[in-house]
């Protein structure tokens, strides 16, 4: 016999298999009962917007038939997927079930990478891939930097969720600035154990609080906002680590080529 007639039996003989196996799991669930639901958090220890009890009701709201003693099968796992992750506070649920019962959930948090807060004192978040959902109840996301000032209310969040930066109508918005900015800042291990608040003024300039140094950094207009906040740190770790950070009231990097300096009183 011809070698690739055998590798088409041996083909031919894994696919049969393969068939049975599938067709041997499925019958196994559609007579398997739910016999516990396994939430697992990943990033409960960072951030506390969801737990177990808000899992187990979110859940039981979305099934149409009871979870915990029912048939696997007539679960509808999809579906409830879906409805989690169309919760403005998860950014990925995973559910998946076993052969012996047991209901997996794994879920991951949104991290926001700064709050901010309006003129009328309403807060929201912008997560780190850009989208903006509502403040939790549970209270403020720790070690979290704030973006206040002349900002405006904008976002419904009794009509939707959660809203995205990179739509057309909201990523030319201040909260698209606000995003970019404080994204960069989250992702440089310097200026993220720096900043712990983004003030912008009525001209729609942009100021930042810094933890230890001068009260206030002032960049300007958002633009070339990556660039100036290059220059302020080398003027950070190179010349204030020679005078002194507490020398200074307030540095700018307002004017292109202009490091202005203001002494402390």
């Amino acid at each position: 016999m011809k070698k690739g007639t055998l590798k088409n039996i041996g083909i031919i003989i894994g696919s049969v298999f393969f068939a049975a196996a599938v067709i041997y799991s499925s019958s196994k669930f559609r007579d398997t009962l739910c016999a516990s639901i396994d939430v697992t958090i990943k990033d409960s220890a960072q951030i506390g917007f969801i737990n177990y009890n808000d899992v187990l009701r979110i859940i039981h709201n979305s099934s149409k038939v009871s979870i915990l003693g029912n048939k696997l099968s007539e679960i509808n796992l999809d579906e409830m997927e879906t409805f989690l992750k169309n919760q403005p506070y998860i950014r990925k649920a995973d559910i998946y079930k076993t052969v012996n019962g047991h209901l997996k959930i794994d879920i991951q948090q949104r991290h926001p990478i700064v709050e901010i807060i309006t003129n009328s004192n309403n807060s929201f978040y912008i997560d780190d891939d850009g989208t903006i959902f509502p403040a939790s109840k549970k209270g403020r996301a720790p070690n979290i930097m704030v973006a206040n000032g002349f900002i405006n209310d904008k976002y419904d969040f009794s009509k939707q969720n959660t809203y995205n930066i990179y739509n057309e109508n909201i990523k030319t918005s201040k909260e698209a600035e606000i995003f970019r900015l404080a994204r960069l800042i989250a992702k440089d291990d310097f200026w993220r154990d720096q900043v712990e608040q983004i003030y912008v003024t009525e001209a729609n300039e942009y100021e930042i609080v810094p933890l230890v140094g001068p009260k206030i950094l002032e960049l300007g207009t958002i633009e070339n906002y990556d660039e100036k906040l290059f220059y302020l740190k080398s003027f950070f770790t190179n010349g204030l680590k020679k005078t002194g950070w507490n020398k200074y009231q307030s540095i700018s990097v307002k004017y292109k080529g202009q490091i202005v300096c203001t002494k402390a009183i």
